[in-house]
């Protein structure tokens, strides 16, 4: 099969690999479409870290076509249309006990220290089918949305830690994947979202995405518009000045959301007695259970997904593919092997 296979630092390269082998509970899934994330941008422009297999074939956001299944599989078959999690948890560890396998202590993760989806097929193992991180897709799903499918899981797991309520004010700061997404699910739970984003793009399809305001944080005085007034501020940009002002605009009892990946040292000074005495709640989000991912492909006929897909590049081109994601407009890039 053909698969982009990363070496070093903006040394990524189309070769011929084997088929994997299926075992008795494996699956063997055709790619259709796989999304480039923030974390595959950061491993093709910096080099892949010291978590990562070398090489690696990188891809998480992965959607296709089951083509082959291990003999003692029941659950699918040939032809099912499904898209993966990309976190392979164990479910033995403690995390993994008390139902947060996002931050299993041993997983295994696509795209990482697991071949990924930017090939014509992706192997699936045993574990990932039997903990139910392969899910069918609801009838008529696009593809290229349902490759979206991580993205969204991401997104609820952070928008539960929130506590987000019908009625809540809630402001999202950035407005790339992440943050329409966040946009897009607080206004299915009938939340008055505001969004503060650079780009005027952005900005506008975040008012078609749902947002009922957006705005430029150059541009508006975000502590005298909203300071001390919103229920809840999600932090989608790894930006620490944002994070820091996060706290002055949430209220009495609000909550922060911590989402955004930020340079590693980062740090933040944080005034506790604000913290104690506002009864301030701050929480961090990273992945998706599997339940979460479960939920979030159950929730994407209510989405529009395809609004954030700026462009589609085939295998072939994916050098060029990784490049569009620094242009200004790009929101999400898709490779379709």
């Amino acid at each position: 099969m053909k698969a982009a296979l990363l070496y070093g630092k903006e040394d990524i390269r189309r070769e011929q690999v084997s088929l994997p082998e299926i075992k008795d509970h494996d699956l063997l899934i055709r790619v259709l479409a796989c999304g480039v994330c923030g974390s595959d941008s950061r491993m093709f422009f910096n080099g892949p870290s010291s978590r990562y297999i070398n090489p690696v074939i990188l891809g998480h956001e992965i959607s296709g076509e089951v083509v082959e299944v291990g003999p003692h599989v029941e659950d699918f078959t040939p032809g099912d249309r499904v898209t993966l999690a990309p976190i392979i948890p164990c479910m033995r560890c403690t995390a993994c006990a008390h139902g947060q396998d996002n931050i299993c202590e041993t997983a295994q993760v696509i795209g990482c220290n697991v071949h990924g989806g930017f090939a014509e097929y992706v192997h699936v193992p045993s574990q990932m089918v039997q903990v139910g991180g392969v899910v069918k897709l609801p009838a008529g799903t696009p593809y290229q949305e349902a490759a979206l499918s991580e993205l969204v899981g991401c997104c609820l797991h952070g928008l539960r830690q929130t506590g987000i309520e019908a009625g809540d004010r809630v402001m999202v700061v950035g407005g790339g994947p992440i943050g329409m997404t966040f946009v897009q699910l607080a206004h299915l739970v009938g939340a008055r979202v505001v969004t503060s984003e650079l780009l005027p793009r952005r900005r506008a399809l975040a008012l078609e995405l749902g947002a009922e305001e957006a705005v430029d944080p150059t541009d508006t005085d975000l502590q005298s518009d909203f300071g001390n007034q919103l229920d809840r501020v999600i932090i989608a940009a790894a930006s620490v000045p944002a994070t820091r002002q996060a706290l002055d605009l949430v209220r009495p009892g609000g909550c922060v959301l911590f989402f955004s990946g930020y340079l590693k040292g980062s740090r933040l000074e944080m005034p506790l007695n604000d913290i104690h005495y506002r009864e301030l709640h701050i929480h961090g989000s990273i992945d998706s259970t599997i339940q979460d991912f479960q939920n979030a492909v159950s929730l994407l006929p209510q989405l529009n997904m395809g609004k954030l897909i700026t462009d589609c590049y085939p295998l072939d081109r994916i050098t060029d593919a990784f490049y569009a994601t620094r242009k200004p407009d790009a929101v999400k890039i898709i490779i379709e092997p």
